[in-house]
């Protein structure tokens, strides 16, 4: 896990989840790269209109490898030249859907990785040299991001955590309801994001608290809530193409073959409205947060 702190400007700001890109190379056909694209232009469109517009990476940028592949190409013992010919294709693929990432260079929160990467002769990974071509900090397994809001002394935090995901649910709610176990041990995160399962989903939920008035001696005491925002981010994975061959025969892929259903392609964006307002001699501030996908 790494924890950043990252102040932004007071203004309209959106939050693009994007992972489970899964790219095989241009042959293998498999990552909805029209969609991506769209996406990537929706994202900046918003930008162009006033909104600070971030992204956050949720992993599984390529599909080369599982950390069982990995495990077998570890046990293999091979030489150097073999080594090293896997790496540059791993290398190839990574600059591949980096360079339809490019457009997005610099505006990263952080990217996490996920199941399916490479770790490269020279100690790195993938993930990481992805992270390098797009500007943005690596954040290992669990990302926990605090966006400080700030306008004159007032300053509001709004704090992000996500984690590439785990299990195999296959139903529309479960990176939901996994998502409601981790909230439930977590205190001061407004919003938990999870990839891996490719269902894009959204769910609200209310955490109340007592907020007490220690300088009165009347029983004016309240409770207030924070509203927490649960996330499934979605992704790019075609899971049943037509005319899908492997090698010379025809044959779907790995979920085509389980009779999985249909991956939800695509990214959900949150969008988070800082809010200021005086009541008498009192400055109020708030943040409203949405999401859609």
């Amino acid at each position: 896990m790494k924890q950043l702190l990252i102040p932004v400007p007071w203004k309209p700001l959106d939050i693009w989840f994007i992972g489970d890109l899964q790219w095989a190379g241009h042959k293998q056909g498999g990552t909805a790269l029209s969609y991506l694209q769209q996406t990537i232009k929706d994202a900046l469109a918003a930008e162009r209109e006033g909104r600070d517009v971030r992204f956050i990476g949720m992993g599984d940028y390529t599909d080369f490898a599982s950390p069982s592949n990995r495990a077998r190409l570890k046990s293999a013992n091979l030489y150097d030249t073999a080594t090293d010919i896997i790496d540059h294709k791993a290398e190839e693929l990574t600059e591949e859907i980096g360079e339809y990432l490019k457009p997005t260079r610099g505006k990263w929160l952080g990217l996490v990785e996920g199941h399916h990467l490479h770790e490269l002769k020279d100690g790195t990974t993938t993930d990481m040299r992805l992270c390098a071509m797009l500007e943005a900090q690596f954040l290992g397994t669990t990302g926990l991001i605090n966006l400080t809001f700030a306008r004159g002394m007032s300053r509001i935090p709004v704090v992000v955590w996500f984690h590439h995901g785990v299990g195999n649910g296959q139903t529309g709610y479960y990176p939901l309801a996994r998502l409601e176990k981790v909230a439930a041990v977590w205190e001061g995160v407004d919003i938990f994001a999870m990839g891996h399962t490719t269902k894009k989903a959204v769910e609200w939920t209310n955490k109340p608290f007592p907020r007490w008035n220690v300088k009165s001696k009347s029983a004016d005491h309240d409770i207030s809530h924070r509203k927490v925002t649960l996330l499934g981010t979605g992704g790019y994975s075609k899971y049943y193409i037509e005319g899908a061959m492997q090698g010379r025969i025809p044959r779907g892929g790995y979920a085509e073959q389980r009779m999985l259903a249909p991956a939800i392609i695509g990214s959900p964006v949150v969008h988070i409205r800082p809010r200021r307002s005086g009541v008498g001699k009192e400055d109020h501030i708030s943040v409203d947060i949405t999401a859609e996908g």
